[in-house]
């Protein structure tokens, strides 16, 4: 998943347009994939995974950077982020929106925790690619979709970013 991610992921935080001082949430981090990007650009990182091996995985792979504080990390699922209001400045989460049954208290919840004025950024695969897929698992949703609902939810300004041969799509808005 890391290797075919690689790219995406790279997309996805030159979308995002992080600053050094950034407070980041990756939300759905895996293998940790975007850690080391993200610290070069001057970021401190909250990573939250509904998977807690994955989580444990990461504080043993990032031990020097969760003790130094540039990382820290939770188990926890987007509908109860176990973070304060207001608490990052930007969000990124790749491949994670499929496992959410309802956008709605969803991106309720990352409102909560991205300041204002901060920027949220979602990558989705295009339903092209994912027709193979158990339905039973993931949810897929276009791209406008989600932007849409990014809009009721309080954001603003949600844009559809495509890749040029549309297989993958980033949606982005601010707080």
């Amino acid at each position: 998943m890391n290797r075919g991610n690689r790219e995406f992921n790279a997309r996805a935080i030159e979308r995002l347009d992080v600053q050094p001082g950034a407070r980041v949430l990756d939300l759905g981090f895996g293998g940790g994939l975007t850690f080391a990007p993200l610290l070069e650009r001057g970021a401190t990182i909250t990573g939250v995974d509904r998977a807690p091996d994955m989580v444990e995985a990461a504080r043993s792979r990032f031990g020097a950077e969760v003790a130094a504080g540039r990382i820290a990390l939770y188990a926890g699922e987007v509908q109860a982020l176990p973070l304060a209001d207001a608490s990052v400045d930007l969000v990124l989460t790749v491949n994670t929106v499929y496992f959410w049954r309802d956008l709605a208290p969803a991106f309720a919840e990352l409102h909560r925790v991205l300041a204002p004025g901060g920027r949220i950024v979602i990558g989705i695969r295009d339903g092209s690619v994912m027709e193979r897929v158990d339905k039973a698992v993931f949810t897929l949703r276009p791209p406008q979709e989600i932007a849409g609902a990014l809009g009721s939810a309080g954001f603003t300004g949600a844009q559809v970013h495509s890749a040029s041969d549309g297989k993958s799509h980033l949606i982005s808005a601010t707080r």
